[in-house]
């Protein structure tokens, strides 16, 4: 958000250690500040659409079998979450094992 942030947590991670790699210098470019106010915008007006109409977005009546998976109750988030975690830790488990 502000430039010399970048500098201050790159200065902060050097003194803290870094194993030896080399710090490089961050910058901001036009087009990187461009691709983040594009972001920004597209965010913006798919929000706006979604509060002003959102059967213009909605999902299709095919989807409804999938929304029935989760009901908003706490306990579908705590299950979708260890489901998630489990699938993540099953596809990362052989590039720990044979590396």
């Amino acid at each position: 958000m502000v430039p010399g942030f970048a500098g201050a947590v790159g200065h902060a991670v050097q003194e803290a250690g870094t194993g030896g790699l080399v710090h490089a210098s961050v910058h901001w470019t036009p087009l990187g500040v461009l691709l983040g106010l594009a972001s920004t915008a597209l965010a913006l007006a798919l929000a706006a659409v979604a509060v002003t109409r959102p059967r213009l977005i909605a999902a299709p009546d095919r989807a409804l079998p999938l929304r029935r998976l989760q009901s908003g109750h706490l306990g579908d988030y705590v299950a979708w979450f260890l489901v998630g975690t489990t699938l993540l830790g099953a596809l990362v488990l052989p590039g720990i094992l044979g590396g």
